[in-house]
């Protein structure tokens, strides 16, 4: 049988990443110190690059106003065109477009770290870096983890899921929401959060991503090659050992003094808190990306200035681009010039995206700003983006590590998405937020020496008009380090 070879043309829409839009979904993503902190070093690198200073620029003709807008915030990159006007570049003009909807994939490839820097336009210097440059931050827990799924061979899908999970975990190591919940906001199926999940509690350290102290401790276990009896069984009676039952606990897995004494040490050798071993970068200071005030009877939304960095290209430099100068030094120039508006753009662009993703969300959630915390509506993160037009992962981006402040206190833009519970007689859905809320004042109102059991706060819900079943009761509960009801009635005795 004679083989031929054959030769087909085959077209496939594919994104590429160019250098600015690579710029423009991580500063996207970056809290406002961690943006603080990139600009600092973007003004050392780039001389072409400088901060505005309002009360001295000459430009302005004196001192501007610098109160927040109102409105969505003013193009800052207008004035970096004027200044770049005679630019020598290679086809003759500067990018004005910079797309920031992509994937959560899309900026990283298969073998790149997602912790890896900028590279700098001078890359083709031969020079050593400066010492100070060889210095790095400690890692965070969210960085350990993104760098070990960059490293694993996963599919789009997988891969797009594990950054959301990861996404959710806290300091502690602990997975914050429910699967459904994170279903809904993603467009996945349980399954494939499912999958994911287990994917991501392989990662280091041990016990990392578990929904709660007992799901910690077994995949520690499991690691260690000892989820077995009798220390798998003892998971199940944590309570009984936090209060130091052993009688108890010895007659209920049958376990003599001996074998007892050796399950509980292991135990006791892990760590409830896997994720602390990494530390964490929030010093406990936020610093709002945007203001809610209502005025004049109608909530408004101001972008916070001390977030929004005015800046702009040097004069002096730009000047001396048409003078006699030699090729090189042209070339630097042009690089720098050219890095400097794309920074620009990508700092206006991120401001407006931010505004616009809070506006939509006080308009969801304009019930929960008047009356409170119980009247929060269940949204997800598809509501939003329909509503501003953009792409889920760019509301994803949006929405951490972004805060909002409000007249009933600070919040993460994540704060105001949730998965939704059904009313019992009406229409009308509540969010998980809300029967949180629920849950834990009917806690607070309970008496000492008869709390209320999960049933029990399950049927008051009922009769509130909100249809909830008694583990989810119990697994809400969890999810807010409130103890059970027996244990509710020990500690206050």
């Amino acid at each position: 049988m004679a083989l031929g070879l054959e030769l087909k043309l085959r077209m496939s829409p594919q994104l590429v990443m160019t250098p600015q839009l690579q710029m423009a979904i991580r500063l996207l993503q970056m809290s406002s110190m961690d943006l603080a902190e990139y600009l600092e070093e973007e003004l050392e690198r780039n001389p072409l690059l400088e901060r505005v200073d309002e009360a001295n620029d000459e430009s302005a003709g004196g001192k501007e106003n610098t109160s927040a807008p109102a409105t969505e915030p003013e193009p800052m990159a207008e004035r970096s065109e004027s200044l770049l006007e005679g630019v020598p570049t290679e086809d003759g003009k500067l990018e004005s477009e910079l797309p920031v909807d992509a994937s959560w994939d899309d900026i990283y490839t298969d073998n790149e770290a997602p912790t890896e820097q900028f590279e700098s336009s001078n890359s083709n210097s031969t020079e050593a870096p400066p010492l100070e440059n060889t210095l790095v931050r400690s890692k965070s827990l969210g960085d350990h983890l993104l760098w070990q799924l960059g490293l694993s061979a996963l599919s789009d899908t997988e891969r797009t899921i594990g950054s959301a999970l990861i996404d959710a975990i806290d300091d502690n190591g602990y997975l914050n929401g429910e699967l459904d919940t994170f279903a809904e906001m993603t467009g996945y199926t349980v399954e494939e959060i499912e999958d994911a999940l287990i994917l991501v509690q392989s990662f280091e350290p041990a016990g990392v991503g578990a929904r709660n102290l007992s799901e910690c401790l077994l995949l520690q276990l499991k690691n260690l090659g000892m989820a077995h009896t009798p220390y798998t069984d003892l998971l199940d009676h944590l309570e009984d050992l936090g209060r130091r039952d052993f009688r108890k606990l010895g007659r209920v897995l049958k376990l003599n003094e001996d074998e007892l004494a050796d399950a509980v040490s292991v135990i006791h050798s892990l760590n409830p808190k896997p994720g602390l071993a990494f530390g964490s970068d929030n010093a406990g200071y936020v610093a709002p990306d945007v203001f809610v005030r209502k005025i004049n009877g109608e909530w408004t939304v101001e972008v916070n200035p001390e977030t929004v960095p005015k800046l702009r290209v040097n004069r002096y430099y730009q000047e001396a681009m048409n003078d006699k100068l030699s090729s090189q030094d042209k070339r630097f120039l042009t690089e720098n010039a050219r890095s400097a508006q794309w920074l620009i753009k990508s700092l206006e662009q991120r401001s407006s995206t931010i505004y616009r993703v809070a506006e939509s969300i006080v308009r969801f959630q304009k019930d929960f700003l008047e009356y409170g915390q119980e009247h929060l509506r269940p949204l997800i993160l598809k509501d939003v983006a329909e509503d501003v037009g953009v792409h889920e992962s760019t509301t994803s981006r949006v929405t951490s590590n972004k805060y909002m402040h409000t007249p009933r206190g600070i919040f993460e833009l994540k704060y105001f998405f949730s998965s939704s519970l059904a009313s019992q007689d009406s229409g009308e859905n509540h969010s998980s937020e809300a029967v949180k809320y629920k849950i834990r004042k009917l806690v607070e109102s309970e008496t000492a020496r008869r709390p209320y059991s999960d049933e029990k706060i399950a049927k008051f819900l009922q009769d509130q008009g909100v249809r909830v079943a008694r583990r989810t009761v119990a697994k809400y509960r969890e999810a807010m380090g409130i103890p059970s009801s027996s244990r509710r009635k020990q500690l206050s005795g």
